[in-house]
């Protein structure tokens, strides 16, 4: 959650395992989102969003202080895509990897620079093998 200088500007430096614990199963009727500033300095997950209040968010139906789910207002927030739970963990890992690379592309369009983290070794975190 945090961001470095680099020599092309302000990168946001983002734990994998928080991308892994925002890809969840295609059957559990929730989704996550991974929320970034808008100058990309900070972010944060939330999980689980109740598929159908994500869905009245993406129809436009947000609450009336212009922020989805009870997210912060100018935030941008990206849908990681579900895993195919019959594919068990594996499919969890592999979906979690093309969410970070997906997660990447669309903040370009933000000017925001991502790199992905893994843990520290021993943290616990959900991501390691």
């Amino acid at each position: 959650m945090s961001c470095s200088d680099a020599d092309r500007g302000l990168v946001l430096r983002l734990k994998k395992s928080d991308i892994f614990r925002a890809t969840l199963a295609d059957d559990c009727g929730n989704l996550g989102f991974i929320g970034i500033a808008p100058d990309g300095s900070e972010y944060h997950v939330v999980v689980p969003v109740d598929l159908k209040l994500a869905r009245g968010v993406k129809a436009l139906n947000e609450p009336d202080d212009g922020t989805p789910f009870g997210g912060y207002r100018g935030w941008h927030y990206y849908e990681c895509r579900p895993y195919d739970h019959a594919g068990g963990r594996d499919a969890r890992h592999r979906q979690t990897e093309d969410n970070a690379r997906l997660l990447q592309a669309w903040l370009r369009q933000f000017g925001i620079d991502v790199v992905t983290i893994q843990p520290n070794p021993g943290s616990g975190a959900a991501f390691l093998r």
